[in-house]
């Protein structure tokens, strides 16, 4: 497990940003990782389809921190099918031995040893998990509140 505490990785994960909650979120979601008990809850706002506010309470092991912090400090402005396609990116990246992301999400790339600990992969994705869920409610409130 050696590789997975690189300075790069431990430096993510001690610099989480947005931590918190915000009053009154458009959207509240929660993921957590069976296999290590790995916990985020995210609340989020949106604005014209790119989510606008964020923060998050992250309760997880080295690589869900790094993860929640790698996805925390590029998420506002992006947009659903964005955060999406990005998580499929790693899924492959740590499932399949795809290739890691690119442009903004690179820093995922630091994360390519956690394809050796099988257990450890959920706990990379419950940050997209929980993410895409509050967009999804967010996007879902923003409907209702047109009609």
């Amino acid at each position: 497990m050696k590789e997975l505490y690189t300075n790069e990785i431990m430096s993510f994960a001690a610099h989480i940003p947005h931590i918190g909650t915000i009053k009154g979120a458009q959207g509240t979601a929660s993921a957590h990782s069976k296999l290590c008990g790995s916990r985020i809850n995210v609340w989020l706002n949106i604005e014209e389809g790119v989510v606008t506010q964020f923060s998050q309470e992250v309760k997880a092991c080295l690589v869900g921190q790094a993860s929640a912090s790698m996805l925390g400090h590029k998420l506002l402005g992006s947009s659903r099918p964005e955060i999406a396609q990005t998580r499929e990116t790693v899924r492959l990246m740590l499932e399949e031995e795809g290739g890691a992301p690119t442009g903004k999400w690179q820093a995922y790339g630091l994360l390519i040893p956690v394809r050796n600990y099988k257990s450890r992969i959920s706990t990379v994705l419950i940050a997209f998990d929980a993410v895409l869920k509050a967009m999804d409610m967010a996007l879902e409130n923003k409907e209702m509140s047109n009609v």
